[in-house]
């Protein structure tokens, strides 16, 4: 749809104006077929994007459907070309429409049918920091206190008391409240109910006694309701995500700062689940997850999160100069990864990405990069027809390189046509893999060029971290419309601390799951009630009889063998319920 172009009394061309309207008002013009007049509409997003109103989504979080739409949004206010607000706008002033400035045309690439010739250095780098971690023989919850260390805890815990007491409320959170809290919403992700108060509930098919233990159900719900992340007299009106904003930077200096040192990362999407009306949410498809806030990560080959940033489309974000959106968030990974030092990093990520131009620009600054592109992203390199090549045999490929600065774009025939761009591995040494045939129903052997093998083994580390999350991710949400991504990061700190238990820990691992138990039972079991009677559940042996914290050697009515010895005892340690000797307390808290 266009606009109509204006002229004053000398003739000149002057630019169309913006005028507020109501969403209800534009679509009963659009539908009355006498309108003749087409103008291009659009609802605009929020003007202020930090305000109190962002904490809170309205309603449930069941999405609406396109045909009924709330009162609310039917009189939200819609921009159109025309005036710049919805009364009469004869009077106002005229400024003339700004000239476009022509784009400068870069001049067109060399192709050459040759193998590519990379000038990168050899990958010759150690990890000391690993090397030191491997030396702590630090346990699950040591790894996972390294991102949420001690000053991030802190700092919610400030942030959540100053919220609460701009609200007129006297909260008085403590960081041993805080980690019981974390605990209960770890736990959710293998334990969940449909709604969260029945893990405090009396019934017998539902009380859960480590949760009620560890802290009573009002408090809970008060502490995660005012749950706060970010000073509200501070933030920054540009960023939709300032709520959570200072959580983001510490987490990523975090996530770095213990990241395991490799040659190889992967980058791609992520999806945080979310259903609610904020305006950062979207619809992706192709994903498990396809309606929540899309989140551009950077990972280690295997699935460890070393930086992420949340999408908030170029409305918010401003691209890189000459390169779109995902381009620019490709290039603020590789700043990240610079900060350990100019190092020949290799990255790999897929067709939303890649581009010549995007290769280019990470070869003059020394890091190697393999992804996928579209046909109209190799700035007319000249291939064989993608129609010819489905003609071919599988294996077969044809590739160009720039002369200029040693790009190569190689298309191969596999199940289907596929390019592959690259300015650091070429075609040799091709080799044989096994591919499986529909016309013949069996697996073959076909020749896979190597930035395909090579591409194929590295390239799924978002994956495998989206996979590692889905399994046990926090079920626990709350009205606020951050709360899903409070649990993103949650379920992201666990993933990373046992990647590095995996890295760590050679001999005595545990799988995730067992991992993420150890935690949230410690947590709970720190923060214990210990003050009401009766029977207890039996307990999981875990690192809350070592912390030294809160151990205190009580006296029992009914006498109960010895944790230590065995033999009968009358008195028990308070915190761990269990029997203990006086001469035998210090032995049994003591590894």
């Amino acid at each position: 749809m266009a606009s109509t172009s204006r002229e004053d009394a000398s003739g000149k061309l002057l630019s169309p104006k913006i005028r507020s309207a109501k969403l209800l008002e534009v679509l009963n013009s659009l539908e009355d077929e006498s309108t003749k007049e087409k103008e291009i509409i659009f609802i605009s997003p929020p003007d202020n994007a930090t305000g109190d109103f962002t904490d809170e989504d309205s309603g449930d979080e069941d999405g609406q459907k396109g045909g009924n739409l709330p009162g609310s949004v039917l009189h939200a206010a819609v921009v159109s070309e025309g005036s710049d607000t919805g009364e009469d706008n004869e009077e106002l002033e005229l400024q003339p429409a700004r000239k476009r400035q022509k784009k400068i045309a870069e001049p067109r690439r060399v192709w050459t049918k040759r193998d590519i010739r990379p000038d990168f250095v050899s990958w010759s780098a150690s990890d000391p920091h690993i090397e030191y971690l491997k030396s702590q023989e630090l346990s699950p919850v040591g790894l996972f206190e390294l991102f949420f260390d001690e000053g991030t805890i802190n700092f919610i815990v400030n942030e959540t008391n100053r919220y609460a007491w701009q609200k007129n409320v006297n909260l008085g959170l403590t960081a041993q409240e805080l980690k019981c809290v974390l605990g209960i919403l770890i736990l959710s992700g293998y334990i969940s109910y449909p709604r969260r108060r029945m893990f405090w509930e009396t019934s017998p098919d539902s009380h859960h006694h480590l949760v009620a233990d560890a802290i009573r159900r009002d408090r809970f719900e008060l502490i995660f309701s005012y749950l706060h992340f970010a000073d509200n007299s501070e933030l920054d009106e540009s960023d939709r995500f300032a709520k959570v904003r200072p959580l983001i930077i510490l987490m990523n200096q975090n996530f770095q700062k213990h990241a395991p040192l490799e040659e190889y990362y992967s980058f791609g999407e992520s999806m945080c689940e979310y259903f609610g009306h904020r305006g950062s949410k979207q619809l992706h498809k192709g994903k498990p997850i396809r309606f929540g806030y899309k989140i551009w990560c950077g990972t280690t080959s295997r699935g460890y999160l070393v930086w992420f940033e949340p999408s908030q489309g170029t409305l918010f974000t401003k691209p890189e100069k000459d390169i779109d959106l995902g381009g620019s968030m490709v290039i603020r990974f590789v700043d990240a990864l610079q900060e350990r030092g100019s190092l020949p990093y290799h990255i790999f990520f897929d067709k939303v990405f890649t581009s010549v131009k995007l290769m280019s620009i990470l070869r003059e600054r020394g890091v190697k990069a393999t992804g996928t592109v579209h046909e109209y992203m190799t700035e007319r390199c000249p291939l064989k027809d993608p129609k010819d090549f489905k003609k071919m045999k599988k294996g077969s490929f044809d590739y160009k390189v720039d002369e200029s600065e040693e790009i190569i774009v190689c298309r191969w025939h596999d199940s289907n046509v596929i390019d592959v761009c690259s300015n650091a591995v070429g075609i040799e040494p091709v080799k044989l893999t096994n591919r499986y045939s529909s016309a013949s129903k069996t697996r073959t052997q076909v020749y896979q060029p190597s930035l395909v093998r090579l591409y194929n083994e590295k390239m799924g580390g978002v994956a495998r971290m989206d996979q590692n999350i889905s399994k046990y991710k926090v079920k626990i949400r709350g009205m606020k419309w951050y709360s899903s991504f409070i649990g993103y990061i949650i379920d992201v700190a666990l993933n990373n601390a046992w990647q590095l238990h995996r890295i760590c820990s050679e001999e005595t691992q545990v799988d995730l799951l067992a991992f993420r138990r150890y935690v949230a039972c410690v947590y709970l079991e720190s923060n214990a009630d210990t003050s009401s009677q009766g029977r207890r559940s039996r307990r999981l042996e875990t690192e809350s009889r070592f912390d030294m914290i809160g151990h205190w050697i009580i006296h029992q009515e009914k006498r109960t063998r010895c944790a230590l010895c065995h033999s009968q005892t009358n008195t028990r340690c308070e915190k761990c319920q269990k029997g203990v000797h006086a001469k035998c307390f210090r032995e049994y808290h003591i590894k």
